[in-house]
C-alpha cells in the first residue's frame, strides 16, 4: 500500500491563526493514518495573479516563474488537498483566490483535466460568524469549480466562531469532524 500525500494551501494572512489550527487538526488525523502531510502558507509565498495569457493551454503549465510552480508539482503528486481559508467578505481570502485562479493550467483546451482522477479535497473554512450555514453556498460553488478542474470527491468543513485558535480548540465537535475528515483524506 502506498503512502498517501496530503498538502494544504492555507490562504489565511495569519500564519498561526485559526485556519492553521484547523489544518493542524486535520493533519494530525491524516498523519496517524500514515499520510505524508505538508502545508503551504500562501501569504508568505510569491504567487502572482493569472495573466490570462493562455500560454498554459499550449504548454500544459503556467509560464509564470514564481512559487506556484512548486505548488503545481505538489498538487500533481498529492492524493489529497486541503484548501484552507478564513471567510473574508463572504468568501475565500484573496491569497487563496490568486492560487485558485492559477489552477487553470490543469484544464486542457478540450476542458478535460490533466489531473490524475481521484484526488480528494477538503475545503477547510474558519469564520468569526458562529452560524456555519451562512456562507456554505459559496463554498459549495468553490467545490464544484474545483471538481470541474478535475479534482475528485470533496467535503466541506466550516468552523464558526473561530476568531482565534483557542476558539477552534474549544469546540470538540469541530475537532472530531476535522479528525474524521483527516482520516477520510488519508484513506
Amino acid at each position: 500500500m502506498s503512502v498517501q500525500k496530503i498538502i494544504a494551501l492555507n490562504g489565511s494572512p495569519r500564519e498561526k491563526g485559526s485556519t492553521a489550527a484547523l489544518v493542524n487538526e486535520i493533519f494530525k488525523a491524516a498523519g496517524e493514518r500514515g499520510a505524508e502531510v505538508k502545508s503551504y502558507y500562501l501569504n508568505g509565498m510569491n504567487i502572482k495573479g493569472c495573466q490570462s495569457c493562455y500560454a498554459c493551454k499550449a504548454h500544459g503549465r503556467c509560464v509564470l516563474k514564481d512559487d506556484m510552480q512548486e505548488v503545481y508539482d505538489e498538487i500533481t503528486s498529492a492524493s489529497g488537498i486541503v484548501f484552507a481559508t478564513p471567510v473574508y467578505m463572504w468568501q475565500m481570502t484573496g491569497q487563496l483566490k490568486i492560487a485558485m485562479d492559477r489552477l487553470y493550467p490543469f484544464l486542457k483546451p478540450d476542458y478535460s483535466s490533466y489531473l490524475t482522477p481521484g484526488k480528494k479535497f477538503l475545503l477547510a473554512v474558519t469564520q468569526g460568524q458562529p452560524e456555519t450555514s451562512m456562507f456554505h453556498p459559496y463554498f459549495e460553488n468553490m467545490g464544484k469549480t474545483l471538481s470541474f478542474l478535475g479534482f475528485g470527491d470533496y467535503k466541506i468543513l466550516i468552523a464558526g466562531g473561530t476568531r482565534k485558535p483557542e476558539d477552534l480548540l474549544a469546540q470538540p465537535e469541530v475537532l472530531a469532524e476535522a479528525k474524521r475528515l483527516g482520516g477520510w483524506l488519508a484513506e
